[in-house]
Order: C-alpha cells, then structure tokens, then sequence
C-alpha cells in the first residue's frame, strides 16, 4: 500500500520485524540474568555482544526442561534497505532486526534523524525477512546455509 503523502518511518531503537523469547532462549546478561540460551550473529558476536550490531542474521537458541535444544533465527534479506540491518537484540529475549536504529546504535547523539528514511508520496519501502524455527544450536541447524539459501531467492 502506498502512501498518499509521504511518510517517515523515524529513528528508534525499538524494532521493525521482532520476536521475543522464552526464558530457557535467553542469553546470561550483565544484570546477572542467569539465562541459558545463547544469542549468536552472523559476524559470531555473542549474547550481549550482539546488541547495536549489524549483521545478516541473528540466532537464539537454548534448552527446554526436558533437555532438547530449540532455537528461533531471524533472517534479513540482502535485497533489504540498509543492509545488514542493525539488531536489538537482548539477553532478556528480545530479537529484532531494525534499519530505522542507527541513531541509537552507533550513538549519534549529534545527528538527530540518522535512521529515519522518507517515503514519498505514492512510493514504497519493502523489507523481508524469513523467521526460522530449529532444532538444536545455531551450529546443528546450519543458520549460516539457510541464510545463503534464502539470500538466493528473489
């Protein structure tokens, strides 16, 4: 759908495609979050290592109480505005990919509208991703193949 007047999606942190996990997916957190998940990008930044990053996708996995290991991994088309995009992505469960967050991700307190994006009248943004649901790690689900496969379609 194409806007009548022109739009713009502003800067934020907060996400543009986004999950939120459940406990046992959680990452252990600088506020002594005890989780037991791991939270892993496609540049092998790590749990809360991966906040503000870019990358081409983003895995969180962990294990269930009856021991199996399940992971969700969010995946950006490279075809996508802004690409890689960058990830609010936190220890307590979040997973978000988010083109608009620049502002806040690289700290450019200075630069007051660094992410946000003009759509002009009659135009249009398309952004896609894939969400991706696994059993085991981000290893044992081969996140970086799949990311490769879906990266070819289109």
């Amino acid at each position: 759908m194409a806007p009548s007047r022109s739009a713009t999606p502003r800067r934020d942190r907060w996400p543009c495609a986004s999950t939120r996990r459940s406990a046992s997916l959680t990452a252990r957190g600088k506020d002594k979050r005890t989780g037991t998940g791991n939270l892993v990008n496609a540049a092998n930044d790590r749990d809360i290592a991966v906040w503000g990053k870019r990358a081409v996708w983003c895995d969180a996995s962990g294990p269930l109480a009856d021991g199996r290991v399940i992971g969700i991994a969010l995946l950006e088309h490279p075809q996508n505005f802004r690409h890689p995009t960058w990830w609010h992505a936190r220890d307590y469960g979040r997973l978000s990919a988010n083109p608009f967050g620049q502002h806040d991700f690289e700290k450019l307190k200075y630069q007051p509208t660094a992410g946000d994006h003009l759509i002009p009248a009659g135009g249009s943004l398309t952004l896609r991703y894939r969400l991706v649901f696994h059993r085991g790690d981000t290893a044992a689900a081969d996140i970086p193949a799949g990311f490769r496969a879906y990266a070819a379609e289109m």
